[in-house]
């Protein structure tokens, strides 16, 4: 079964080749109009399904049935992000179905094999002699490769560079940067091939990664209207990344719309004592395993969204002042296909109103948890605390997709976390059983276990009390 999947995931990267070059074709000739940008991140898009498939059939990886559907639903998640770039600026377009509806099907059809082998999408074996709690290693005692600092004190004055020296080590190797404290006004991006990349700062609102870029909001006529992935102010796709003590900001304000502070497609991918700023899609979980610790996440509408298979833990949720009849919604998650493997997991984290909007909150509209962003979206909160700002209903649906997407509630409190007047969707869950609760954990959803103790980040591997 695992060579037939070999030979399936070989086929759906042949296919990925022919689309990207094609992608590079239709970017290179397109008018500098709303839509070029679109193209050149859907040639982003493409390459990453390239690198990403060829995992798969790295066996030195020493993968587990989980990692391959894992990155088989990143390929797809990738193709998603495509599209959506176009939907986004209401722009009608035949070419990109046209030359990535094979693509899609090949990977698909692989999905659906690395299922089977995997046994459905069942929870991963649990080891019950595991360790409940992990400590974390202090890593600005570990000697950092380089230093970035604003005052020239350090290797480097830019994070960017920092990143792009990590190219020279042994193959393998981790790399530690440590940013000092400081402003730092660039755009970073973390490319695939850089893996294993440790980056930690001063803390929160010491060490600041900033920028003002944004998709949405009145930008129809410039040339990345639409283009979600270049809103970014910082980007990450190597694996193995691991961020420690760093505010990542995007500061378009609530009248820019779409504007990301940071989009993460990293695998095994863990953020510690970071703080998310922004308003409208602050943090993009793009795909893979993603682990969240005692974070600070801003923002107004869909500011946690994406395909990922992330657990956030301890984190404080803080729904900021929108627009003049603006609405609030914590999550968007975007699990477009049964089989592919994400879902998010908020669990032991608080849910309430920031600085801004408390003294003004009865002039707005209750918050919702989350809306699917596709079908098969699954959100759950796990032993958090609901404000009274969150709606009785709970849940809002935007999309028409109530009838397939999974919510799921277990024993949070709080004012806003009655279930008395949730919605009466199929796949709502009042969750009463710790078992199905388990599902949820660290040690279940992103097969923890295996990855985060290496990252020295503290963890709660089940329902052990926070």
């Amino acid at each position: 079964m695992n060579q037939f999947l070999d030979i399936t995931v070989q086929a759906a990267i042949n296919e990925a080749q022919v689309t990207l070059k094609r992608a590079q074709g239709i970017e290179s000739t397109y008018p500098n109009v709303p839509g070029k940008s679109l193209w050149g991140s859907c040639v982003d898009y493409f390459d990453g399904i390239v690198f990403t498939l060829n995992m798969v059939l790295d066996h030195t990886l020493e993968q587990t049935p989980l990692d391959a559907q894992t990155w088989l639903s990143a390929g797809l998640s990738y193709i998603n992000m495509c599209e959506k770039g176009f939907e986004l600026i209401n722009m009608a377009n035949t070419i990109l179905p046209t030359i990535s509806t094979n693509l899609t099907e090949l990977i698909l059809n692989s999905l659906a094999i690395s299922v089977v082998i995997r046994g459905g999408d069942t929870p991963d074996f649990v080891d019950l002699n595991y360790s409940n709690k992990h400590k974390l290693s202090n890593l600005a005692v570990e000697n950092p490769d380089v230093v970035v600092a604003l005052d020239g004190s350090g290797n480097f004055t830019s994070i960017q560079e920092a990143v792009d020296s990590a190219g020279s080590r042994r193959r393998g190797k981790k790399y530690v940067i440590y940013v000092k404290a400081g402003i730092y006004q660039e755009y970073v991006e973390i490319q695939h091939k850089v893996r294993n990349l440790k980056m930690f700062g001063d803390g929160i609102n010491k060490t600041i990664i900033t920028g003002n870029r944004h998709a949405g909001g009145d930008t129809l006529a410039t040339p990345k209207a639409g283009d979600l992935k270049e809103s970014a102010t910082f980007k990450v796709y190597g694996r193995g990344f691991i961020a420690r003590d760093i505010t990542f900001q995007n500061t378009a304000g609530p009248d820019g719309g779409q504007a990301l502070a940071l989009l993460a497609g990293s695998d095994q991918s863990a953020f510690y004592r970071c703080s998310f700023e922004g308003y409208q899609d602050t943090l993009l979980t793009q795909d893979s395993k993603q682990f969240y610790k005692e974070c600070q996440i801003y923002g107004t509408v869909d500011f946690i969204f994406g395909d990922a298979r992330a657990v956030l833990q301890d984190c404080e949720i803080f729904l900021r002042k929108p627009l003049p009849g603006g609405g609030l919604v914590v999550t968007a998650h975007g699990r477009k296909y049964h089989n592919q493997t994400g879902g998010y997991s908020f669990q032991g984290c608080n849910i309430t109103a920031a600085d801004d909007l408390k003294p003004v909150i009865r002039q707005y509209k209750k918050a919702f948890l989350g809306r699917p962003w596709f079908a098969y979206a699954r959100t759950v909160f796990i032993q958090s605390f609901l404000d009274d700002l969150v709606d009785p209903k709970g849940w809002l649906d935007s999309w028409g997709h109530n009838k397939t997407a999974y919510c799921g509630e277990y024993k949070n409190n709080g004012k806003g976390a009655s279930t008395h007047k949730r919605v009466q969707w199929p796949n709502y869950q009042v969750i009463t059983d710790p078992k199905i609760a388990e599902h949820f954990t660290v040690v279940h959803l992103i097969s923890g276990n295996r990855w985060l103790p290496t990252t020295s980040v503290p963890y709660i591997s089940g329902l052990e009390k926070l």
